[in-house]
């Protein structure tokens, strides 16, 4: 098995006050893996000295050996509970968003109006160094991945240099490519704030990440994910078919929360127009500073796949983003089509103790 090891080297210039938010500063800037987690179970593992670039999550546990139904280690959420107006954003604890859910219904008079808003940026979950290809020619497909830098969620480009290697680490690589969410959805559909406020009483605000290329973790059957920023907690997915009874010992808090407003369509957008046109560039350095770049060739011309120079072993990355044009969005949805109540409420996931 390929073991993943990690090399501290780090910088996220101007992404400290989003590292100060996040409060996992200490581990994103070089600090060593948090493996320490509660497993209460017999026969768990001892912590191991490992390279996941921020900590295991807490693994489910019910009291005896065997597994818990309907639960799984990979489904861990970072979820945060509290006034729709104080909703921290998702990427600025270095996750991304998976969706919101709702506590506490007001007095449900109306559907939440739909908004619509271009999208300029797009986020890149990481950029893996390859071996044994080239992105000119059908070869970079089956290309190992032998490292990735550490990219903060939300990248804004700035200089970028923790690593994650395999074992031994290379000395030299063929190619990068940078992966993250499709650009295909060109406009972001979102809830009014102001109707949802006054709709109801919290927002249950759900994040996701973890490290693709840990192997530490895994190994003891956990996920390496962020550490959680201020007011978020680890909840776990509930995926089971009948309706949940009690939460495994691990993970004893149950949260609960209505999916939406039942009575009105979905809050949808479609762009029109022309689609935002944007491309990144993506520059490579010999040091760990950012200020010794490396020749590349951008072969695809869209920042996800560049070749390298034989015997290139870069230390730290940056990106430039250009945007030429935005889509034109407008919302769709958001109106009424029946009887307006809470929607359905569902036992969604379950948390560690605090």
């Amino acid at each position: 098995m390929t073991r993943v090891i990690k090399t501290t080297r780090n910088r996220t210039a101007s992404m400290g006050a989003a590292l100060l938010a996040l409060g996992a500063g200490a581990a994103l800037l070089g600090a060593s893996c948090d493996l320490s987690f509660r497993c209460r179970g017999p026969g768990c593992p001892e912590p191991i000295t490992g390279t996941c670039p921020w900590h295991c999550a807490e693994t489910v546990w019910d009291g005896t050996s065997s597994s818990v139904e309907g639960f799984s280690n990979a489904d861990v959420f970072a979820v945060w509970v509290g006034s729709p107006r104080e909703a921290p954003d998702c990427e600025s604890s270095n996750y991304f968003h998976a969706r919101d859910y709702y506590q506490e219904p007001k007095s449900i008079d109306r559907c939440p109006r739909c908004v619509a808003e271009p999208r300029t940026e797009e986020l890149y979950e990481s950029v893996t160094l390859r071996k044994g290809g080239h992105c000119g020619d059908d070869t970079y497909a089956g290309a190992p991945v032998v490292g990735a830098f550490v990219v903060p969620a939300g990248w804004d480009g700035s200089c970028v240099s923790q690593r994650s290697d395999v074992f031994p680490a290379p000395e030299d690589v063929d190619f990068a490519m940078a992966s993250g969410e499709s650009a295909a959805w060109d406009c972001r559909a979102s809830l009014s704030l102001e109707d949802v406020d006054a709709l109801w009483g919290k927002v249950v605000r759900t994040c996701r990440r973890f490290w693709h290329l840990d192997q530490d973790c895994e190994d003891i059957d956990a996920l390496c994910i962020p550490e959680m920023a201020p007011g978020f907690r680890e909840c776990l997915e509930y995926r089971g078919d009948d309706e949940l009874q009690a939460c495994p010992r691990s993970h004893p808090e149950l949260v609960q929360a209505h999916i939406d407003v039942s009575g009105c369509t979905r809050c949808e957008t479609n762009g029109i127009s022309a689609s935002t046109e944007r491309k990144w560039m993506l520059t490579f350095y010999a040091d760990e500073q950012c200020t010794q770049p490396m020749p590349s060739i951008d072969t695809w011309g869209d920042g996800r796949c560049i070749d390298l120079p034989p015997g290139a072993s870069p230390r730290s990355v940056s990106a430039t983003l250009t945007v030429e044009s935005l889509a034109e969005c407008v919302p769709r949805g958001g109106e009424q089509e029946g009887e307006l109540g809470p929607g359905d409420l569902v036992s969604f996931c379950c948390r560690p103790p605090a």
